[in-house]
């Protein structure tokens, strides 16, 4: 189950054009390109993504019911750089 703050999620959508529910349909079908631990928190990982041809960031947490809670979500030149768009 994948899980957001639904006030998170509307300021999403209005500020980076982007949903949760967006991201949580390519979670689910398998559609990132990688899992990494987040270095600056380290009870949280991150999903790079690709939307619409430029790698986002989606930091996320798994819960005791192991729900994935989604935190935010936002593009990143760096890892853009690494991973260049490559799926």
């Amino acid at each position: 189950m994948i899980a957001w703050d639904e006030e998170k999620d509307r300021w999403l959508t209005r500020t980076r054009g982007i949903s949760f529910s967006e991201i949580a349909d390519k979670i689910l079908q398998g559609d990132y390109l990688v899992i990494l631990e987040n270095p600056r928190r380290p009870e949280q990982d991150l999903f790079l993504i690709l939307i619409e041809g430029y790698v986002w960031i989606v930091p996320f947490v798994i819960d005791e019911e192991e729900t994935i809670f989604l935190k935010t979500a936002y593009p990143s030149r760096k890892f853009h750089k690494i991973y260049g768009g490559k799926l």
